[in-house]
Formats: C-alpha cells, structure tokens, sequence
C-alpha cells in the first residue's frame, strides 16, 4: 500500500496542479485563502514522487511494479 501511493504521489501532484491551474485561469479566480494550501500540497506530492522515483531508479527498479 505504501509503495503503491508514493508511486502515484507524482502523477496525483501533477494532477491536482493541472487542475487548479486551469480553474483558476478558466473557469473562476481562485482566492489565495485557498490557493496557497493547494499550491503547496501539490509541490509535497511532486516532491515526494519525485524522490520515490530517484530511489527506485538507483535501486533499478520501476516505480510502477506493485508485486
């Protein structure tokens, strides 16, 4: 379980900033109240994904094997 939810961690991350990104530019302005919270959760699970992946890459394993 938890390899499985760091290896989503990036994609998730990206995800969550892609959608925000196109709300608040597109459909409605997004006040920082609750922008910033979401700006930065985002930035954890890319952070977080993206040390996973470094860690499997120097163990040469994929990040994505859930055996």
């Amino acid at each position: 379980m938890k390899k499985k939810l760091l290896a989503l961690c990036a994609p998730i991350g990206l995800l969550l900033y892609a959608a925000y990104t196109v709300c608040d530019r597109f459909i409605v302005k997004i006040p920082d109240a609750v922008a910033y919270p979401v700006m930065i959760v985002s930035i954890l699970f890319l952070l977080a994904g993206i040390v996973y992946n470094g860690y499997c890459f120097g163990k040469k394993k994929n990040p994505y094997d859930f055996r």
